[in-house]
């Protein structure tokens, strides 16, 4: 559409009826792309069980799949489940973004190999192994088994796509990444049990390119978040963007309200569990004693499930309550490390306790969670109804509920 300047005393740009300035929104390159794979896109707060979702024929990969863009992560990032039939392999590929992926159900293997190379290695994956592929390598996904498998993947497509907007450049380019997947090979796939401490958190790490069970590797004892609590963070095939946490919820139990930004993906890996979250500015401390309960959003889930801790767009309260008779075991899918990558503070000024987490800090203290005794009535009653169903109890502390409690942590994300 050809430019026209405007005359007289008209102003330039896109004006409504009331002569009001707005914005067109654009397709993003990632949109596009969403759109021309012509597939399902589930979108909402959560999903009791990812497995449940529809799936349609993805060419692309060869298998059948559907995309999951939950609230919070649009054009940040990617997630999808794929279905691999019975003794078949997803087709060949490699991308100019990071990815990593989890097996919900079905035993195979997987081959990655480096561009211009007939080197090749493997490695074989049951229920519940994580994995993640080098940057920019080949990889090929196969189902040894006899009946279906489907696997979930999260990855940083969005950033990738809508920063080059080239298919050509993040699909078909021939750069090795050697630094992440190059030299010897041989033990590339090797499992680690050696835990160490992370750089930026200094809590528990493991650097291991896969872990054949993520329900069950064992989860040093972390006690941030309360008596009991586990806690480690999986270091994989260098990635930068994709890192995250897997913790456990002991059963009775739940976590502290608190607000964060949007993109924080929760994948379920046991036990029975469900998720509360809010708007921060229009809801406020107690949403049902304001008469503001329409506002909230609530997710079941069970493994498999998935929940956006905090949809957003600004930052939402939320709630995480482990209400089955086991210990309730997430896998913080999409996250990253912060602060670890974060352009936005000048090193040379940062002081020691600067980058205090606002989400570990109560609002009585300048921060963005809500001590338990401050919080809605509502939240513990309904609480308690549910954990009665599963015949469940509560294993709250009881001092968390007074103000002389307050400085008790039973457990947060």
């Amino acid at each position: 559409m050809p430019y026209q300047e405007p005359t007289g005393e008209q102003r330039a740009g896109w004006r409504n009826d009331d002569g009001l300035a707005y914005f067109k929104r654009l397709a993003t390159a990632w949109e596009t792309f969403l759109d021309e794979e012509g597939l399902p896109v589930f979108k909402g707060v959560g999903v009791r069980d990812s497995r449940d979702l529809p799936r349609a024929d993805w060419p692309r990969l060869g298998g059948k799949a559907t995309f999951v863009q939950l609230i919070g992560t649009n054009n940040d990032t990617g997630m999808f489940v794929v279905e691999v039939a019975p003794g078949t392999s997803l087709k060949p590929q490699k991308h100019m973004y990071e990815e990593r992926w989890v097996a919900i159900e079905g035993d195979g293997s997987v081959e990655v190999w480096k561009e211009g190379s007939s080197a090749r290695t493997s490695f074989e994956w049951h229920q519940w192994t994580a994995f993640s592929i080098p940057l920019n390598a080949w990889f090929r996904i196969e189902n040894t088994g006899a009946s279906p498998a489907v696997l979930i993947a999260a990855n940083t497509a969005p950033r990738a796509m809508n920063t080059y907007a080239n298919k050509e450049f993040i699909f078909e380019n021939p750069f090795a990444f050697t630094d992440r997947f190059g030299g010897n090979l041989e033990d590339y796939w090797k499992v680690s049990t050696e835990y160490e401490r992370q750089p930026v958190r200094g809590r528990a790490m493991v650097t291991s390119n896969l872990i054949p069970d993520i329900s069950r590797i064992y989860l040093p004892l972390d006690n941030n978040r309360g008596p009991g609590h586990r806690w480690l963070a999986p270091n994989m095939t260098g990635n930068t963007q994709l890192q995250g946490w897997i913790a456990e919820y002991p059963s009775g139990r739940y976590a502290k309200a608190h607000a964060h930004a949007a993109g924080a993906v929760l994948l379920c890996l046991g036990g029975k569990g469900y998720s509360m979250t809010w708007p921060r500015d229009t809801a406020g401390v107690t949403p049902w004693a304001d008469g503001k309960a329409d506002l909230v959003k609530s997710q079941d889930y069970i493994p498999g499930g998935l929940i956006s801790a905090a949809p957003g767009p600004s930052n939402w309260f939320h709630q995480h309550f482990a209400y089955g008779q086991d210990p309730m075991r997430f896998f913080l899918f999409t996250g990253n490390v912060p602060g670890a990558n974060d352009s936005r503070t000048d090193r040379s000024e940062e002081r020691e306790g600067e980058n205090i987490q606002a989400g570990l800090t109560d609002i009585t203290q300048g921060g963005r969670a809500i001590p338990y005794y401050m919080e809605d009535a509502y939240i513990r009653k309904l609480f308690e109804q549910r954990l009665a169903e599963e015949g469940a109890t509560l294993t709250m502390p009881s001092e968390v509920y007074t103000e002389a409690g307050k400085n008790v942590t039973v457990m947060t994300d």
